[in-house]
């Protein structure tokens, strides 16, 4: 593979996206994979990730493959390629065997660009048969950290890329990711079997641009609502919550104190998510009070503050998070709101995470009951699934269930999927001259047919186009009831393919059901993930007691030891203060030396003498006089001349 001049990459950049040069790294990382190499692109959130092998693979006759675990972030990155223009298609838990099969035909034999499919699909008997048929010209993994079990986020079904690549002799691979320790990037590269001249491009994680503080206090939401005034009202943030209540109340409390607010989370009905999203996108709403899924692959540069209500369990959760504000490299605020118990709650839900081996069991035979699935049947076949009706039903403490499922889902077992806005999707799989003999034998059904080809055309015919049941039911002057019941007869005669609307949670279960008592869960293995979720809960604790700079902290956290402190944060902010006002006057040195003479006292005991705002000067000038052998400490720990 030759790879593509300067020109031509850029050509493609301000062709597609209107960009005239490229960031930091960009331009390398694409050029390394034109050539023919494996590469590692480790960007912070916000650099800039999917130009890497967009770009590449626009340039290049052929179909990028790219491995996704993140439904929404794949439906997102689907609908920006075709606004603009380019050929994008998905597989996902949830589609029918149908539409699978019509997408992958697609791939096959017509002009995608784009597969963005979710790694437990990579593998079936389907895909594997076509994928061998497919022009690909890039592998891209995205959220490549998934890959380890020592990330953040392991997902088991990405341990099987390695096998996809041996069906994809000579194309190069792109691991992408913006979280990733020392460790994680040796076990992505070991895991998809780069190849000896692989290449590794990192920008550093520092932001310069954004100001990250902890701020303790007793009432998170009155110290928010200063927060949030004190960067601008009308200036744009998020506000992280953990619970799906919290999200709500917090609304409310901004809300009452006249700030446009809204709340976000995966419990709202779609059309009042995508309304609520579309509005603060369009800066109608200015704070987006959400759980922590909201923002990813949002692409939102304004955003000015990040706020915490309370810790992500992790680091690297943290970090994507608060790296959602500047992402237009103006100056932004990173801030976590730390309560005077915050500590010992993050080691509790920590340990309540990782539930008792009989309890992962009994949910997961509970989980095979709701769905009526038998032993060695159910393998990645999607139903829909309510935790509350789950837990009620089979009288599980939802905490529970929802941490055995985690488990369950980390070791490979079974995948939650969030309510994602799936609409209506029809395909005609007869020729024109059936349709047409069908509309003549059945004139009832003619209005429908003839709208939904005016509506769509012959791409009908191609592959599934998303439809919209409203607007069928307004122009036909019908309920939508009654649309849906048509379509639904149509389908049922053959004459069309019909996936109504779905917006519900699913599960699956990502191989053949066990029988719960002979479940291989490994106890040694969940007790190193036990292990390993405790380490990272106290560095995030560690993060919040700070003491040094907080973005040295982070960065030393992904490997990067030699950093200079940033300057902005609260911590180098409160000591670059310290340094103005802690001038010692000659005045003030001889007052202590005064002071001393007369009565030996603690370093405490002198403060008393003073006010509080002197305290740190004072404090200083102690240290000074003690350096320089004036004062010193008698053994009881007074100071003494």
């Amino acid at each position: 593979m030759l790879p593509a001049p300067t020109d031509d990459i850029l050509h493609v950049l301000r062709q597609t996206w209107g960009h005239s040069t490229f960031r930091p790294l960009q331009e390398d990382i694409i050029r390394a994979v034109l050539a023919g190499q494996d590469v590692l692109a480790l960007l912070p959130t916000g650099g800039g990730k999917s130009i890497c092998f967009q770009v590449p693979a626009l340039a290049r006759d052929g179909l990028c493959l790219v491995v996704s675990p993140l439904i929404a972030l794949m439906k997102d990155q689907v609908e920006n390629l075709r606004k603009r223009g380019i050929k994008a298609e998905a597989v996902y838990a949830g589609m029918s065997h149908q539409e699978i099969d019509q997408t992958l035909d697609n791939c096959v034999y017509g002009p995608v660009k784009f597969l963005y499919v979710s790694p437990e699909r990579l593998l079936t008997d389907m895909f594997r048969a076509r994928v061998g048929k497919m022009r690909v010209n890039l592998l891209a993994v995205d959220e490549a950290h998934c890959l380890s079990q020592w990330g953040h986020d392991f997902r088991p079904p990405y341990l099987r890329i390695a096998e996809l690549r041996a069906l994809l002799p000579g194309v190069p691979c792109m691991a992408l990711t913006a979280t990733a320790t020392e460790r994680v990037r040796e076990e992505i590269v070991e895991r998809l079997q780069f190849s000896p001249n692989y290449q590794v491009f990192q920008q550093s994680f520092a932001r310069p641009n954004l100001s990250y503080s902890v701020l303790a206090t007793e009432d998170k939401l009155r110290r928010l609502l200063e927060v949030v005034r004190g960067v601008g009202v009308g200036k744009t943030s998020i506000v992280y919550a953990r619970t799906r209540r919290q999200t709500e109340e917090t609304a409310a409390y901004l809300q009452q104190h006249g700030l446009r607010a809204a709340a976000y989370h995966a419990g709202l009905p779609t059309e009042q998510r995508t309304r609520t999203q579309q509005d603060w996108m369009q800066n109608k709403t200015h704070c987006m009070v959400a759980t922590n899924a909201f923002g990813m692959g949002i692409d939102k540069p304004d955003v000015r503050l990040v706020v915490h209500l309370d810790a992500p369990d992790n680091l690297e959760a943290y970090y994507q998070e608060a790296g959602r504000a500047g992402r237009d490299e103006k100056y932004a605020f990173a801030v976590l709101l730390d309560g005077p118990n915050d500590a010992d709650e993050l080691r509790r839900r920590t340990q309540q995470a990782h539930p008792p081996l009989d309890t992962v069991r009994r949910v997961y035979q509970a989980l095979a009951n709701f769905s009526r699935t038998a032993v060695g049947g159910g393998e990645l076949v999607a139903f829909d699934f309510d935790m509350q009706q789950f837990a009620e039903t089979y009288r599980i403490k939802a905490l529970d269930a929802h941490n055995s499922l985690r488990i369950l889902a980390r070791e490979g077992y079974v995948q939650m999927n969030e309510a994602a806005n799936d609409p209506a999707r029809v395909f005609i799989p007869i020729n024109h001259t059936d349709l047409y003999r069908f509309q003549v034998a059945n004139a009832q059904h003619d209005q429908l047919i003839k709208s939904l080809l005016r509506f769509h055309g012959g791409e009908l015919f191609a592959g599934f186009q998303r439809i919209s049941e409203n607007s069928l039911a307004q122009h036909l002057k019908l309920s939508v009831v009654e649309v849906r019941r048509m379509l639904l007869f149509l389908h049922r005669s053959s004459i069309i393919q019909y996936q109504p609307r779905h917006d519900s949670p699913q599960a699956l279960f990502t191989t053949p059901r066990f029988d719960a008592d002979k479940l291989p869960l490994n106890q040694k293995q969940l007790n190193d993930t036990r292990e390993q979720a405790r380490l990272k809960t106290e560095s995030v604790i560690g993060y919040a007691a700070g003491g040094r700079c907080r973005q040295r902290l982070l960065l030393e956290y992904f490997g990067e030891t030699d950093a200079a402190p940033c300057q902005v944060c609260d911590f180098c902010l409160a000591k670059k203060k310290a340094k103005q006002t802690a001038l010692p006057s000659p005045a003030l040195r001889e007052q202590l030396l005064t002071l001393l003479r007369t009565t030996p006292q603690t370093p405490r005991e002198v403060l008393g003498n003073f006010t509080p705002g002197q305290a740190v000067t004072v404090t200083a000038q102690l240290r000074e006089l003690v350096e320089l052998g004036e004062l010193h400490y008698a053994p009881d720990g007074r100071l003494e001349v």
